[in-house]
């Protein structure tokens, strides 16, 4: 169930590189799939019903669209959009952020274009400084490559933008509107042919050959000509599309034309249901690793719900249920666990040193 985002060849990938990742960094990647166990039901308002929500008319107007001109930069651009947004949220006042500290610090610099997991480290480690402090310049890739008086105060401000961690959600409209519903923004990934990106994107028959990344919007989710679609916005300038957004339908999920999707937020925040597990009785005898799934490991993450350290419990419960599935989110839980009770070496592999101290708590 390792998550690769381009597990499918694809012939030129334009703003988004292809995941050049090995498979054991991959390994480490926090999933979705891992902390939410079912995508509750939501109720799809008609799109002219949705557009009307004072509440989405305010953000529609409130929030800005970025141009990323002639550069490479559109994961650039939608990373900075979503800090933005997140920013927005607490504040109630949108202030732009900057595209170029995120596009200048990509690991394949000078070429063109970003990898997503750029995104997700850039979001975490780094943040950005907002654009009325740093412009962005958007007219050639030197120039927004070129960190020469990017000064130690703006990289500072930065990090008061920065995210707590980012979370791969694999490409299913629902998945993408649940996350939508929690009020979180989220940069994806798309793939296109000439003559399909367009106010109302219509899949042709044609070559998906040019790679984008795009945020969707927090809340806008909703049914346009009855199908299940997300609002969506581009880097194009606002006077491009529909003042600048998409609606992106299902069929671009179902075709394989969404290719993953990356959200922030605090794990803490997703401990909703922590507080009311109670502890359980259970003996392990297998290791347990990335990749393992069933009974030994939904009650590997419900013993490590109950459990805390300085940052809080180890594993979040999003639901009332845990999802057997040892991922990444699941590996770092158990790292955590073998520093708390001195398990050498920590690695997050549960093998037999730490089975035993999991059983002497719980059986």
């Amino acid at each position: 169930m390792t998550f690769n985002p381009f597990k499918r060849k694809i012939r030129h990938i334009s703003g988004v590189r292809p995941d050049d990742r090995p498979q054991e960094e991959r390994e480490k990647d926090f999933l979705t799939e891992e902390i939410v166990s079912m995508a509750p039901v939501l109720n799809w308002p008609d799109y002219n019903a949705w557009k009307s929500r004072s509440s989405i008319i305010k953000m529609l107007s409130d929030i800005e669209v970025n141009s990323q001109g002639n550069v490479g930069s559109c994961a650039a651009q939608a990373l900075s959009l979503l800090l933005a947004i997140k920013n927005y949220q607490e504040d109630g006042i949108f202030n732009k952020v900057s595209a170029k500290p995120i596009y200048a610090n990509r690991r394949n610099k000078p070429s063109a274009g970003m990898y997503a997991d750029d995104i997700g480290n850039i979001g975490v480690n780094l943040g950005s400084t907002f654009e009325s402090l740093y412009p962005s310049p958007n007219d050639t890739d030197v120039n927004m490559s070129n960190l020469d008086d990017y000064i130690t105060a703006y990289q500072s401000m930065a990090k008061v933008l920065r995210m707590k961690k980012y979370i791969w959600i694999q490409p299913s409209i629902d998945n993408f509107a649940q996350i939508l519903s929690m009020n979180q923004p989220i940069v994806m990934t798309v793939i296109f042919g000439d003559g399909e990106w367009s106010s109302i994107p219509e899949i042709k028959n044609v070559v998906p050959k040019y790679g984008h990344m795009i945020t969707a919007l927090e809340n806008s989710w909703f049914t346009y000509q009855s199908q299940k679609s997300i609002y969506v916005q581009d880097s194009h300038g606002k006077d491009r599309y529909i003042k600048g957004r998409h609606i992106l339908t299902e069929e671009w999920f179902t075709k394989g034309r969404v290719i993953c999707g990356i959200w922030f937020t605090d794990m803490n925040n997703l401990a909703v249901f922590n507080d009311q597990t109670g502890k359980i009785k259970y003996q392990w005898t297998k290791d347990l690793y990335v990749g393992c799934v069933g009974e030994d490991v939904n009650k590997l993450q419900l013993a490590l719900a109950t459990i805390k350290d300085d940052d809080g419990y180890l594993f979040p419960l999003a639901t009332q249920s845990a999802t057997n599935y040892f991922g990444g989110i699941t590996r770092q839980a158990v790292k955590r666990f073998q520093k708390k009770y001195n398990i050498e070496p920590v690695l997050g592999y549960c093998g037999p040193k730490t089975r035993s101290q999991l059983n002497k708590i719980f059986i």
